[in-house]
């Protein structure tokens, strides 16, 4: 009888989940306010994605999806959102960035669609029901987080094509 897999919850991966996603969010809060929607992107894509080494592959496609994903959420409000619906703002960079996080994680974990609503999740409760200078992008991390360790604890086997 084959050794059933054990599951157990990786603390440091979502604490340093937690603290990127964080950092990323407060830096670009120091910039002006166009530069900062799309900064924010990018800033927080590229420090997830020193917390992603060795556990994904390929992890610049981390950044340029989370990036582009965020910059397209943020277009999206800017053009189509009224001010002040902070609950659709959290709906749709949640959305964006779920899919950009999809896009990479499909190959290569179990159930990579959960990472798009979670990143709902996450977004919208940072955005809309918790905002502020810090709980922004902590409690986006906490529950994008709590996600990664699942997702990433049930990996794909990959060929030598897809690596």
């Amino acid at each position: 009888m084959p050794e059933q897999k054990v599951f157990s919850f990786d603390w440091a991966l979502w604490f340093l989940w937690i603290m990127a996603t964080t950092l990323g969010w407060l830096v670009t809060n120091f910039l002006a306010v166009g530069v900062s929607y799309f900064a924010a992107g990018f800033a927080i894509s590229l420090l997830q994605s020193f917390v992603l080494q060795g556990r994904i592959n390929h992890t610049i496609r981390w950044v340029i999806a989370g990036t582009i994903g965020w910059a397209i959420g943020w277009l999206v409000i800017l053009f189509a959102v009224p001010n002040g619906l902070e609950l659709i703002d959290g709906l749709v960079v949640g959305l964006a960035m779920g899919i950009a996080g999809w896009i990479v994680l499909r190959r290569q974990v179990h159930w990579a669609g959960w990472w798009i609503m979670l990143s709902i999740v996450g977004w919208t409760t940072g955005l809309a029901l918790l905002p502020g200078f810090l709980s922004t992008g902590a409690t986006a991390g906490a529950l994008t987080g709590i996600a990664l360790v699942f997702l990433l604890g049930n990996p794909k086997k990959l060929t030598s094509q897809e690596t």
